[in-house]
């Protein structure tokens, strides 16, 4: 993990790895993406630093059941 003081694109790079990896828990992904949210989206801050005005965010998460897959 990083600490506080490190660089905030780092920790969201880790948590985007996170929500990525398919192998991981579901709500240990889903608090990634909420959390990469929080720390971006809902402060107004992007991965390269830049600012933006802090706006509501819309989340659609598309349930895909591929245990009946060969």
């Amino acid at each position: 993990m990083c600490s506080e003081n490190e660089k905030p694109d780092r920790l969201i790079r880790m948590l985007y790895d996170i929500a990525d990896d398919a192998e991981a828990p579901a709500n240990s992904r889903l608090s990634a993406i909420k959390e990469i949210l929080d720390r971006t989206v809902g402060k107004g801050v992007m991965l390269d630093g830049e600012q933006t005005e802090a706006q509501p965010v819309e989340i659609v998460f598309r349930i895909v059941d591929d245990t009946s897959s060969p």
